[in-house]
């Protein structure tokens, strides 16, 4: 027996940071995939791979209570840690494969990096929320738990928290509701002890076109948000004006996307862009690269909506009523040392299936 599962990366459109204080957020599932395969093995032998992160034959082994206990290199145990975590999870869930035959467990995310000419670099599209998807779906389904994925807010709550503790308690999760929902998504956190909702949204949108940049540099989220979380307690008043400003545009942004209002969408993104740069510059992160604020004054210039993605430095977004100028702006791109990425929308959330082969040891 063999089982496959797969969830897509994401960019956020919109609401980026202000999501953190309960605004939506407009998430994008992308079509780049983290894959995930378990293949049984009839020797009793737990073995995992993945090359992204230059592992092969890292060995474990599954005690009678469904623990994991790693017996490879301390170095390959280090670099497996995501893996490591989510099984912890998925064993107080009571949801993790106990001990059995064994089975080679193979981790591909290698659509998260680019290539270029010296080696390359991964693509901030949220690789390890879509990996951790993936992953406790398919460890769920393997240990005959595959109904517990079935109902998606309620599987989405129970991965936010695997996930977030993973990356000390500091995201909002955007990234993991991606992976779990697909397509375009409105992404809230709401209550005392914040849980995850999300409202599935139709994209493209009537009357705006988009396209993708990439700054080509690799920018760590975790690091953003150990910077946010440092300004914040020392400023909290300003930090709270800005999360104001920014709340406020998200909300009538995402309801002008609701109600196909292309005009006013448009000029939203354009307006949060700008509350965006303040807020960065008041608080110290660099959420418009150098390579982005030249080109956010080449798109200005041109008439069109630029704003970065997420937490940003690396990802950003066009947004035009006309067509026509986006492919005029496209020899902009490389004149800003960026690069136009053919990023598209991917419907499908995480996937998960099992096929019947002959055994493997």
């Amino acid at each position: 027996m063999e089982l496959t599962a797969s969830a897509p990366g994401k960019l956020v459109l919109l609401g980026e940071y202000a999501v953190l204080e309960g605004a939506p957020a407009l998430v994008l599932a992308v079509n780049r995939r983290a894959n995930v395969r378990i293949a049984v093995r009839t020797d009793g032998i737990c073995e995992v791979n993945a090359p992204e992160l230059d592992v092969a034959g890292a060995r474990m082994s599954i005690d009678a209570d469904g623990g994991l206990h790693w017996q490879c290199a301390d170095r390959d145990a280090d670099k497996l840690s995501l893996v490591d975590h989510i099984w912890q999870g998925l064993l107080h869930e009571g949801l993790a494969p106990r001990s059995g035959d064994g089975f080679n467990l193979h981790l591909d995310t290698s659509c998260f990096f680019h290539a270029n000419g010296t080696g390359r670099v991964k693509l901030g599209l949220g690789s390890s929320a879509a990996l951790t998807v993936a992953l406790a779906s398919a460890l769920a389904t393997f240990a005959g738990q595959g109904e517990a994925t079935a109902e998606r807010t309620r599987w989405l709550r129970r991965l936010f928290r695997m996930h977030g503790t993973w990356q000390g308690g500091r995201g909002s999760g955007v990234d993991v509701a991606a992976g779990v929902a697909g397509g375009l998504i409105a992404y809230r956190l709401t209550g005392q002890d914040p849980q995850p909702s999300f409202v599935p949204l139709g994209w493209p949108m009537a009357g705006v076109d988009c396209l993708f940049i990439w700054s080509g540099q690799a920018i760590s989220t975790a690091n953003y948000l150990l910077h946010l979380t440092e300004w914040r307690q020392s400023h909290r008043a300003e930090y709270a004006l800005h999360m104001q400003e920014l709340g406020a545009l998200a909300e009538a942004a995402a309801e002008a996307l609701q109600q196909e209002r292309a005009a006013a969408f448009v000029e939203l993104a354009a307006v949060y862009a700008t509350a965006l740069r303040n807020f960065g510059v008041a608080c110290g992160l660099e959420i418009f690269s150098p390579a982005q604020q030249r080109f956010a004054d080449i798109a200005a210039d041109a008439g069109v909506s630029y704003k970065p993605c997420g937490a940003g430095g690396d990802f950003g977004v066009v947004f035009s009523e006309d067509a026509d100028r986006l492919v005029s702006i496209r020899q902009h791109i490389i004149d800003a040392d960026m690069h136009d990425m053919p990023l598209k929308s991917d419907t499908q959330g995480f996937t998960c299936a099992i096929h019947l082969t002959s055994d493997c040891s």
